[in-house]
C-alpha cells in the first residue's frame, strides 16, 4: 500500500520525514516531490542536468517526462509538496495519523 500526503509547506515536509524515520522508516522508503510547475525540457538529458530528479513507474514510456504528481490518481490539490510512502497495512493508520498531525492538507491511499 501507498500513502500520499500533500503537504502546503516545507517545514512541515521536514517534520513528517523526521517523525517517519522516527518509526523506523528510511529516507529511501519515501518520493518527495514539489507540485510547482514542471519546466519544459527538450531531452531527459536536460531535466537530470538541471538537477530534475527521474522517478520511473510502470506507465512511463522512453523519455517521457512528467512530474511524480502526474502519476498519483486523485490528488485534487496543485500547491505544495507531496510525500509519497509505501507502507505495510498494519502501519497504515498510524502513518496516516503522523501525517495528519504533519499538517497534510490531503492523504490518498492507493
Amino acid at each position: 500500500m501507498r500513502l500520499v500526503a500533500r503537504i502546503p509547506d516545507q517545514r512541515q515536509v521536514g517534520a513528517l520525514v523526521d517523525s517517519l524515520k522516527n518509526i523506523g522508516l528510511q529516507r529511501s522508503d519515501m518520493v518527495i516531490s514539489d507540485l510547482a510547475e514542471v519546466q519544459e525540457y527538450g531531452s531527459v538529458e536536460e531535466a537530470i542536468d538541471a538537477g530534475i530528479s527521474m522517478t520511473k513507474t510502470e506507465r512511463d514510456g522512453l523519455g517521457e517526462l512528467k512530474p511524480f504528481a502526474a502519476g498519483v490518481k486523485g490528488l485534487e490539490g496543485d500547491e505544495g509538496i507531496i510525500v509519497a510512502v509505501k507502507v505495510p497495512k498494519h502501519k497504515l493508520d498510524r502513518i496516516r495519523s503522523i501525517m495528519e498531525q504533519s499538517g497534510a492538507v490531503e492523504i490518498i491511499q492507493d
